[in-house]
């Protein structure tokens, strides 16, 4: 299947090669769902004359990597937990850009159908025969040949190699990205970081009786060896329930899962609470209390109900309330892992063939790649150190951290402040939506008028004030 355009500095003349031209990129880490969404509407609104950013992603290996074999996260096989019509564009707001009664917003909407879930399938001559199936959701390798079919639609360019540091530099960002045979440099006006991250569990693994998620997948997909009967899988999320279906359904083992809770919940799926997925309209409003609560119930550490109802088929999967807390040897074979477990008070310990470390990424990964300024920006934004519920609190309508010299969109963090749609696929569109509000001039919807009128929070203005203005060549990738 062919990609999206990937830039290198091969192309050059002389040793510098310029992406694009008329201003600085949105850069993005990461060729991902949330990457192409916002190469899709970006296009879509240059097409009809907004003043919106191209995108640029950096991506170390291909568009929509992470839903095929070989990235650490599926087999590909899996099939896609979110419903496919929550697709690139969903919820296709028509108020987002204008009055809806305007022809040109008539038109964002037309364009942007074209790169729905039904568009792809229709280009592909695949549509009657899907719904001639009762509409089953895509498998993740199905998922990904749709993202990589809207990036080529949309041109999203990207820059083959790994971030290997992010800087504050001229009022904008920029990326210092190893290609395998040097250095290049990468500008833009704002940075989106997208994607998990490396794998950070709990266990420290060994690549035989203790694994995390990348090592299982390898596994999986290498062949799963026999002497692997009992398995104990630690996390209770949705990357640990496609684990947990893939040992019990597809490679019939039996399974123990470690979940901190009472027993594996499901993910809420009524209307009441999805809407706040598709339109967090009045989210801002609950108490935060009442919005982690709603986190906590329908996103974090739950199975999605179709895994649920996948798992009702096996009665090889039983489970463990408690926490890790360490795997040892066995005290008379060395051929079983000895799993400690501490809940309410007191310790036990279960015995298995292997372990699978299923806890997830590490949401703060990025903070790894911050130069000197953006970690004393970053610092003086949040008002000290670096900690998860301070980002979470600090991020603003655009989904960016509020108080940066230049734009740090973190969707993945940005569903206690602003809706718990933004981490996952349930609301792609309005992702795009709130992020390049930011850099169109004069567009105010109500979110971004909300967050213009905080003291403090005027990245807008500080970004046309002194990002755009002074970088007359952008996007440079030199060696």
């Amino acid at each position: 299947m062919s990609q999206s355009s990937t830039l290198s500095p091969a192309t050059a003349a002389g040793n510098r090669s310029t992406i694009g031209s008329g201003g600085a990129p949105l850069l993005v880490i990461g060729a991902g769902p949330k990457a192409v969404a916002l190469a899709v509407k970006s296009s879509v609104l240059r097409a009809v004359g907004f003043d919106v950013p191209e995108v640029v992603a950096v991506e170390r290996d291909r568009t929509a990597a992470n839903w095929l074999a070989g990235r650490g996260w599926t087999n590909g096989r899996q099939r896609l937990g979110t419903l496919p019509e929550k697709d690139l564009g969903f919820p296709y707001d028509r108020t987002a850009w204008g009055d809806p009664r305007d022809p040109v917003t008539g038109e964002i909407a037309r364009r942007m159908a074209g790169f729905s879930w039904s568009s792809h399938l229709l280009d592909r001559g695949l549509y009657a025969r899907w719904i001639d199936r009762s509409r089953p959701q895509p498998s993740h390798r199905e998922w990904a040949g749709y993202l990589q079919w809207a990036a080529e639609r949309a041109g999203l360019r990207t820059v083959a190699g790994e971030v290997r540091a992010a800087e504050l530099l001229d009022g904008g960002w920029t990326l210092t990205v190893d290609d395998g045979a040097a250095d290049l440099t990468v500008r833009g006006c704002g940075l989106l970081v997208s994607g998990p991250g490396p794998a950070a569990g709990v266990l420290p693994a060994d690549g035989r009786r203790v694994l995390d998620t990348a090592g299982f997948w390898k596994l999986a997909v290498e062949g799963f060896p026999e002497w692997a009967r009992t398995v104990v899988v630690v996390g209770a999320g949705e990357t640990a329930g496609t684990i947990v279906r893939e040992l019990a359904l597809g490679q019939d083992r039996k399974v123990t899962v470690v979940a901190p809770r009472a027993t594996l919940y499901s993910r809420g799926e009524s209307p009441f609470e999805n809407r706040y997925y598709s339109d967090p309209t009045g989210w801002a409003g609950l108490s935060e209390a009442d919005r982690q609560e709603f986190i906590r119930r329908t996103d974090r550490a739950v199975f999605s109900q179709e895994i649920q109802s996948d798992l009702a088929l096996t009665t090889n999967v039983s489970w463990e309330p408690g926490r890790v807390i360490g795997t040892r040897p066995a005290d008379d074979t060395d051929d079983t892992v000895a799993v400690e477990i501490a809940y309410g008070g007191r310790h036990r310990t279960h015995r298995a063939d292997l372990v699978v470390d299923a806890t997830g990424g590490d949401p703060l990964w990025f903070t790894r790649l911050l130069g000197p300024r953006a970690e004393d920006a970053l610092w003086a934004a949040l008002g000290g150190s670096v900690t998860r519920e301070r980002v979470e609190r600090s991020i603003d309508s655009s989904l960016a951290v509020a108080g940066l010299p230049a734009p740090l969109h973190l969707p993945n963090l940005a569903a206690l402040a602003q809706g718990p749609g933004f981490p996952n696929l349930s609301s792609l569109g309005l992702l795009s939506d709130r992020v390049l509000a930011l850099y169109a001039p004069g567009v105010r919807t109500d979110d971004t008028a909300a967050a213009e009128d905080r003291p403090g929070d005027r990245t807008a203005e500080r970004i046309t004030a002194s990002g755009l203005n002074h970088m007359d060549t952008w996007g440079a990738v030199q060696r």
